[in-house]
């Protein structure tokens, strides 16, 4: 157990219920990924203002370099605030629930009981290093995550099945197990 994380999420527990596991975020792949974004990008801007152009032609490519700059500045201030988010967030799972303590300005705390993986409302699934409490849905297509939002509890006005996420977890296979675990002992 994290202890940092033991120290945020135990002031958030119930009467009679056990903190289990606690963790944070840690070195994610969409960080990576987004940085390897800003740099195509950043790089593509630099050609097109590189490469001597005929005169109609080069009125085009400014244009062109301007607005790719704008896409990197808007893809760096999201990063920033991706990586905001994960490093003042932590997860919990006790007996009852799972914790997930997070938030920009002042920390907000969102349970999920494990009753609900037990009946139909809530399905658990682990994707390579993160785990997804989804409702169930036909959707075929769901985006992993909005620019400039929580990637660990999305917002509800976009009208999608309820969905929590515990992202970029160390030993998301054995966190997933104990999650099941405890929600199988509420029968």
């Amino acid at each position: 157990m994290d202890p940092e994380a033991a120290a945020v999420v135990t002031p958030h527990l119930l009467a009679r219920e056990e903190l289990h596991w606690c963790g944070r975020p840690h070195d994610t792949s969409a960080l990576r990924w987004r940085a390897g974004a800003i740099v195509l990008v950043g790089i593509a801007a630099l050609v097109m203002r590189s490469i001597p152009l005929e005169p109609g032609l080069a009125e085009r490519a400014d244009t062109n370099s301007i607005l790719a700059a704008v896409l990197v500045g808007v893809l760096i201030a999201e990063a920033i605030v991706f990586h905001s988010y994960l490093s003042k967030t932590f997860y919990g799972v006790t007996n009852q629930r799972v914790i997930i303590v997070s938030g920009l300005r002042e920390p907000e705390m969102v349970a999920v009981l494990l009753d609900r993986l037990n009946a139909p409302q809530l399905r658990i699934r682990r994707i390579y290093r993160d785990i997804e409490l989804r409702a169930p849905s036909e959707e075929l297509f769901q985006l992993r995550h909005l620019p400039f939002t929580n990637p660990s509890v999305p917002p509800d006005w976009i009208g999608w099945p309820e969905c929590y996420r515990l992202l970029a977890l160390e030993d998301a296979r054995r966190v997933c197990d104990l999650i099941v675990e405890s929600a199988h002992k509420l029968r």
